[in-house]
């Protein structure tokens, strides 16, 4: 019984050791199941933040990378905008003054089609605008100024020349014959000056400050020639292919004397002192034409392109762009023919210098009355060559050209020099104009004698020829008489041509 029942304790005991070693080894095993478990946590975090760390570093080269491009692109737009403060902007500055000098585009060809050359640009084309804007602001006050001075001038030079004029008229006796050479002198010395301060006036938008009535086109073409310095000794001509009484409206005969005064001025200047300069005036079919020749030192290429131009009068002309001094000849020119449609067209001539063509549209022509007739210094019209066996030429009276009769020991001029014979009917006028374009004049006037005709006589006689080549001359009294008509006209257009007050303000200024 006792050794069963220590058997039985013994198994007890057994199996209540065996026990709490079963429950030994499972929460043994339960530890090592979550000593692996925390391992393999260990080990997975351990991993990320690994892969943080490489992502970390990988980021951060890169934002070095990032950095060292974006110190790299500021070096690089600094540089840029010094280069376009130091080099672009003083070019762009010269290129405004002389179109010539070239502004550079970007220093590095990198930044080409970027963001930076888009927005230098901007800056430039904003300057450019400023510039010019400001340019024109400061242009046209300094031209407000120019055009008020020059008023201001002419006043006073017209005041002049209406002071000489009466001097002229008081001492023009025989007696006072060295003082007249003087005072015309003065009066010659005072008309330059008129020019010069009316040219510059014009070319500054001013208007020519003087007025007239419907005058002759050869009568203005005498006045141009009167305005330039030495024209009895640089000047040859007039030659007047005119056929008819064609005359310049008033609007536009100051302006047409004041253009073909400076052609002529330009060509005399640019010519040698014995070289002559010609001058004639044709009618066509869109109007008139007067041509001027010289045989000067002509112009180059450049200098015809700037003087067509300026000669348009389609492009705005600044002050600064005459030179300096100012050359404001064309630029006056100019505003005159673009104002009035007229043209001014400059080519080489056949005497290697330039030949200046003055166009004159019809509606600033008109042809004159009837009773009316050109001033005794206006050219006659030149007569048409013969004509020739071998010219096709419709049929004309006989009496249509006859030569003037001459005394019989002096020899005939020729052809081309002869003077023309009065019309001596309505059919001969009407052939001899019915192929030139009509003058805004729509009635047809009755014929009369051609003006500034001459009498025909003898040897003796008052229309007598000399040894001249056969011209007739006039008689000492008949040529102090007209030249005293000429003066009174004169005195009485320049006194019309004054402002009516005593202020010194020029009409139209």
């Amino acid at each position: 019984m006792i050794g069963a029942a220590v058997l039985a304790l013994v198994l007890v005991g057994v199996l209540i050791l065996h026990m709490r070693v079963r429950r030994d080894l499972a929460q043994a095993r339960d530890q090592v199941v979550r000593a692996r478990q925390a391992q393999e946590h260990l080990t997975g975090e351990s991993s990320a933040r690994d892969q943080r760390l490489v992502r970390a570093e990988r980021q951060a080269k890169e934002s070095a990378e990032l950095l060292r491009e974006a110190r790299a692109q500021q070096d690089l737009v600094h540089a840029e905008t010094e280069y376009l403060i130091s080099k672009r902007i003083p070019a762009l500055l010269s290129h405004l003054r002389a179109p010539h000098v070239i502004v550079p585009g970007v220093q590095n060809p990198a930044l080409a089609g970027t963001n930076v050359e888009r927005l230098h640009r901007a800056i430039l084309d904003t300057l450019t605008r400023g510039v010019r804007e400001e340019g024109e602001r400061i242009d046209e006050a300094a031209q407000a100024v120019v055009r008020g001075a020059i008023s201001r001038v002419q006043t006073q030079a017209l005041r002049a020349q209406d002071l000489l004029a009466d001097v002229q008229r008081r001492y023009s006796g025989d007696e006072h014959t060295a003082l007249l050479r003087e005072v015309l002198g003065l009066d010659m010395f005072n008309e330059l000056i008129i020019r010069r301060v009316q040219v510059t006036g014009i070319a500054c938008g001013a208007t020519p400050g003087l007025s007239r009535d419907d005058t002759y086109l050869v009568d203005l073409m005498v006045g141009a020639i009167s305005r330039v310095e030495n024209f009895e000794q640089r000047i040859e001509g007039p030659a007047n292919h005119l056929r008819r009484r064609i005359g310049v409206a008033a609007r536009a005969a100051e302006s047409i004397l004041f253009t073909t005064a400076e052609l002529l001025a330009n060509a005399v200047h640019h010519s040698h002192g014995t070289l002559k300069v010609t001058i004639a005036v044709h009618e066509t079919n869109n109007g008139a034409a007067i041509v001027i020749d010289d045989a000067g030192v002509g112009l180059n290429e450049e200098q015809y392109a700037r003087a067509t131009r300026l000669l348009s009068g389609t492009h705005p002309v600044r002050l600064v762009d005459l030179g300096n001094p100012p050359r404001t000849g064309w630029a006056a020119i100019g505003r005159q023919v673009a104002h009035y449609g007229m043209q001014v067209t400059l080519k080489k001539s056949a005497f290697g210098g330039v030949q200046a063509v003055l166009s004159i549209p019809t509606a600033l022509l008109v042809e004159m009355p009837e009773g009316s007739r050109p001033s005794v210094l206006a050219p006659e019209p030149v007569r048409a060559p013969v004509p020739t066996a071998a010219t096709v030429i419709r049929s004309e009276p006989a009496a249509a050209f006859r030569p003037e009769p001459v005394a019989p020991s002096v020899r005939p001029e020729p052809a081309e020099t002869r003077r023309p014979e009065p019309a001596t009917g309505p059919r001969q006028r009407h052939d001899q104009t019915e192929d030139l374009a009509p003058l805004p004049q729509r009635r047809r006037q009755p014929t009369r004698a051609a003006s500034g005709s001459r009498p025909t006589g003898g040897p003796g006689g008052p229309g007598g020829s000399d040894d001249s080549g056969g011209r007739l001359l006039t008689t000492p009294e008949e040529a102090q008489k007209r030249w005293g008509d000429f003066q009174v006209g004169a005195e009485a257009g320049r006194r019309e041509a004054l402002p009516p007050q005593r202020h010194d303000i020029t009409e139209g200024i």
